[in-house]
């Protein structure tokens, strides 16, 4: 098979049939030779706007094609493909991403050897993946260069005097640098379900700023990680989870794919998304989650001792407040945390209190969670609690602590159907919802 890159601008794959796409995928992975396996095409898009394919034979996936969209918040604006080009460049000499086969007029393919690791949505199958290997793929990805990423930075933060003044003073371990939360490359936050217009999303961060939202909780240090592995700066992936990480038979190693979201952050920043979508206290025990966290500082070369994991795991726990896609992002389509009490443009009837007088607003709520945290960190007790239960679980059962504000604002998170990733169903007692693409086949 090439692996020569073959660039055609002339080709577009905009609205095009899966038996085109076969087509071109075929002439990528395979070249000029004259017997073709014919490939196995499937439409797997997310809500991002872009499409995604895979393309197969017998159940090995043999390359990737990613085809951009200008409605896309994350494919709209040119810095987003300035940063997705100069990381994919690094962490390809790095032999961590898989090389390009193909540049086309509005798309890329990439080889990706390797068959699903995926038990479920949430979870691994243990007999290609197992926690181990995974922890040292990401410990792998984390000790990638990251000074590609420095110019990069400042060009973001000097696109607009706001932004800049609310960041610049924040140490470079602060949440705030997650690019999906902050939105300074592109001044659009990620949105969740449904995918807005991004002029919702420029809305939403316009709104955040008035209200004063934005710059309280990016510079609330109580949020920040405390552990020296937590602060470390390192090529961040955002979107760790099973879909994205493959298995090669020939070589029984792991790969991991799909790096929209990469960027240079703290490393505890990459354990937000797996917190919340198949590391978390939903979805693993208290030892399945402690093993992970020494398997990957002990890959990192960094002290795993238990006081070690226990402080990096409380950083992980207080990272699924903030950041992305925790308690107070932006991934709901039917409430912003942030602007509650605030009329946004993804507020919907019966779901949101939108209007002036409620209680508490998302400047309270920042500080409603801070106290909390503060609490559980000063508290042996509730540390260990956080760290076996989960941090939201905890201060959800303990009704926010005394805080008739918390308690009422997580009770009604509970019924919008807002904590289902905290392992919160939406009535005490009753099984958690699991949407049909996320269950096992």
């Amino acid at each position: 098979m090439s692996e020569k890159i073959i660039s055609d601008p002339s080709v577009f794959l905009h609205n095009a049939s899966l038996d085109e796409i076969e087509r071109i995928a075929g002439k990528a992975v395979y070249g000029n030779k004259k017997h073709i396996k014919q490939l196995s095409v499937k439409d797997v898009s997310g809500n991002s706007g872009a499409k995604t394919f895979i393309c197969s034979t017998d159940e090995v996936l043999e390359c990737i094609i990613k085809v951009k969209a200008s409605d896309s918040i994350m494919s709209s604006h040119p810095n987003t493909e300035k940063r997705v080009l100069a990381a994919t460049r690094i962490l390809r000499q790095s032999s961590v991403a898989p090389p390009i086969l193909m540049n086309g007029g509005d798309f890329h393919i990439e080889r990706s050897a390797g068959i699903s690791v995926m038990k479920d949505f949430f979870h691994f199958n243990e007999e290609l993946a197992s926690p181990r290997k995974i922890a040292r793929l990401l410990s792998q990805l984390h000790s990638v260069p990251i000074n590609w990423y420095d110019s990069l930075k400042e060009e973001f933060l000097n696109q607009d005097p706001t932004l800049n003044s609310i960041l610049s003073p924040m140490p470079i371990h602060a949440p705030c640098w997650c690019l999906p939360w902050s939105a300074i490359d592109t001044l659009m936050p990620v949105m969740g379900v449904g995918n807005p217009d991004p002029k919702v999303a420029q809305e939403v961060l316009k709104l955040q700023i008035k209200t004063g939202v934005y710059k309280k909780v990016m510079q609330c240090d109580v949020f920040f990680p405390r552990s020296l592995a937590g602060k470390r700066q390192v090529v961040v992936h955002n979107d760790f989870k099973p879909d994205n990480i493959l298995y090669n038979p020939e070589t029984r190693e792991l790969t991991v794919i799909d790096y929209d979201l990469v960027q240079v952050g703290a490393a505890v920043m990459d354990f937000g998304l797996p917190y919340m979508m198949w590391l978390g206290s939903r979805f693993t025990n208290f030892q399945y989650r402690k093993n992970f966290i020494k398997f990957y500082l002990e890959y990192s070369s960094l002290p795993f001792d238990d006081d070690s994991v226990r402080e990096f795991m409380m950083d992980c726990e207080v990272n699924t407040l903030v950041a992305f896609p925790g308690l107070l992002s932006n991934i709901y389509d039917a409430e912003i945390p942030l602007l509650r009490g605030v009329l946004h443009p993804t507020a919907k009837s019966g779901i949101l209190a939108s209007g002036p007088g409620v209680s508490p607003t998302g400047l309270e709520i920042i500080d409603l969670l801070a106290n909390v945290v503060e609490k559980i960190r000063l508290d042996e007790n509730l540390t260990n609690l956080s760290l076996e239960n989960g941090l939201v679980m905890t201060v959800f059962q303990n009704k926010g602590f005394g805080s008739k504000e918390l308690h009422s604002w997580l009770k009604e998170m509970q019924q919008n159907k807002m904590l289902r990733l905290f392992g919160i169903a939406e009535e005490d007692g009753s099984e958690l919802y699991v949407s049909q693409h996320a269950k096992k086949d």
